[in-house]
């Protein structure tokens, strides 16, 4: 399968990715503030266990793998994954996206 993220997202802006196991990988992207579907609160999301805190992010870039409890480092923020995937477009790798939680310091230790 051909992966074109690289070359789109490569005026982006640096991110490093913390998977559970401890390895690091770096790739480029956008984290944006997700502003939620019509007739929900802006960033809210529903779960089993009921609907999400606010506020909830957005990561749009190219890296080659991102699965839940990965911790994404962008500009001075850490996020922890919620869900992560990549969108392919026929055989073609477009992008990876992935639904991210800010870390706060409360967090830490966790």
């Amino acid at each position: 399968m051909k992966d074109i993220s690289e070359r789109v997202f490569r005026h982006m802006a640096g991110a490093r990715l913390v998977a559970a196991d401890g390895s690091v990988q770096a790739g480029r992207g956008a984290v944006v503030r997700w502003k939620g579907a019509a007739g929900d609160p802006a960033g809210s999301l529903r779960h089993e266990l009921g609907r999400l805190q606010e506020p909830m992010f957005v990561f749009t870039g190219s890296l080659p793998a991102i699965e839940p409890g990965d911790v994404l480092e962008q500009g001075g923020e850490r996020y922890t994954v919620l869900h992560g995937s990549r969108v392919i477009l026929g055989d073609t790798v477009v992008c990876t996206r992935a639904v991210l939680e800010r870390k706060g310091d409360e967090d830490e230790g966790l």
